[in-house]
């Protein structure tokens, strides 16, 4: 890639976004919608918790498809290849699909504080962008 930019190794997609905790959710519908959300990455799969109300649901509800986009500047980075770039991204775009309770042990899950209706979404890509820039 010119100007000094490359795709990221599976491996240090790998780590890179286990390094990481948060991100930008995109939502498609008839007007932009994106948020800062915080994830999990477990078993190649990208998980959310959520309340069950607000904004965000009603854009699920119509359209699941997202698309996700974590970044770092290196420094930062506790992935060794990547703490001298620039920046690191991964971008990743698929289906949210509610978790089932019955699955909730699968993505090692925790049980929600007391009073607090939350539901868990999980995000299987199937396209992943990955870009690093070095200095």
């Amino acid at each position: 890639m010119p100007n000094g930019k490359r795709e990221l190794t599976n491996t240090e997609k790998e780590a890179f976004l286990k390094d990481n905790r948060f991100g930008v959710l995109a939502f498609a519908g008839d007007k932009p919608y994106a948020l800062t959300m915080g994830y999990k990455y477990f078993k190649e799969a990208v998980v959310f918790g959520m309340v069950r109300t607000g904004r965000k649901l009603d854009y699920i509800k119509k359209n699941p498809n997202v698309c996700f986009l974590v970044w770092q500047m290196g420094a930062q980075s506790t992935v060794p290849s990547l703490k001298e770039q620039r920046y690191s991204s991964v971008m990743l775009e698929g289906k949210l699909e509610e978790i089932p309770e019955a699955d909730r042990s699968y993505y090692e899950l925790q049980a929600p504080p007391e009073g607090v209706d939350l539901v868990n979404f999980v995000l299987k890509p199937n396209a992943v962008g990955t870009l690093s820039a070095n200095k």
